[in-house]
């Protein structure tokens, strides 16, 4: 059975989310997929900022602000955070730190397949500090 179609995923979801007041459930009519899921949320979505997280991202207190920040610089970019390794054979994640961590940016290449790098040395110099944008 597919996951979504579970009883408790139904009425009793919308039920509890009703309850958080700034939250609420949208259905698509038929089944379609994450992105269009995503689309769908956006066009019914009234805030001015929308954030868009996967179901694995481990959100840690101050994750937001940067975020946020980034956009009042400039209502045209769109930013993602720094995001931490999960070790896959403990399922351990790495609590972001402050200073001293080393970033990578994620890139595809010329087939498509998407990868991560380490900021090259030019990168990192052009960056205030540690919440900058990564180009």
């Amino acid at each position: 059975m597919t996951l979504s179609l579970l009883e408790h995923l139904k009425e009793k979801l919308e039920q509890y989310v009703k309850q958080l007041q700034v939250v609420r459930v949208v259905r698509q009519e038929e089944r379609k997929g994450l992105i269009t899921a995503r689309l769908l949320g956006a066009s019914v979505a009234q805030a001015e900022v929308l954030t868009f997280l996967d179901a694995h991202c481990e959100c840690f207190h101050g994750w937001l602000e940067p975020l946020l920040a980034r956009i009042a610089e400039d209502k045209t970019v769109v930013v993602s955070p720094d995001i931490v390794t999960i070790d896959l054979n403990t399922f351990e994640f790495a609590k972001p730190v402050q200073r001293g961590r080393v970033h990578s940016r994620g890139n595809f290449d010329w087939s498509l397949t998407f990868g991560w790098e380490t900021l090259p040395p030019h990168e990192k110099q052009r960056r205030k500090d540690e919440t900058y944008p990564i180009k």
